[in-house]
């Protein structure tokens, strides 16, 4: 095993490690929020979805959440029924698109807004701006290299 192996090992488990801590604190800031009285982690997360995509159907949701087509729907339903998501057009009848509505968008922006300043606090001083950048920029490229190969 070269070096450039043994590092993308070593990265795999770090990322799987701290992924698993920072879903858990994650989790934690959410319920510790207001925001849990109104909508589950997975909603949130079905919502972030359709707000990075867009558009989605259910069966893409479910794939993008790796949960049942009849699990998105019925999470689909109660959003749906909440008023954060709706119903979008499309030029074939037989697919069926979900967007977020104007609510939805309100909450999304709601919860961004609770979790960064979790997150400052939680960070405190120990990264600058550019580090920061530097690191969103390095997880686009990541995101941008897995797509490109599928």
């Amino acid at each position: 095993m070269d070096n450039v192996d043994q590092s993308i090992e070593h990265a795999i488990r770090k990322f799987q490690t701290v992924m698993l801590y920072l879903n858990k604190e994650i989790v934690e800031m959410v319920n510790d929020s207001s925001l849990t009285n109104l909508l589950s982690r997975e909603q949130i997360e079905a919502m972030r979805i359709i707000q990075t995509e867009g558009q989605v159907t259910i069966n893409e949701l479910a794939s993008l959440q790796n949960i049942f087509k009849t699990a998105a729907s019925k999470r689909i339903g109660k959003l749906e029924e909440m008023g954060y998501v709706q119903r979008a057009h499309s030029n074939n009848k037989r697919i069926k698109l979900v967007q977020l509505s104007i609510e939805g968008e309100m909450f999304l922006k709601r919860a961004t807004e609770t979790m960064t300043e979790e997150v400052k606090k939680r960070l405190g001083n120990r990264f600058t701006l550019e580090e920061i950048e530097h690191f969103v920029n390095q997880l686009e490229r990541i995101d941008d290299a897995f797509r490109k190969s599928k």
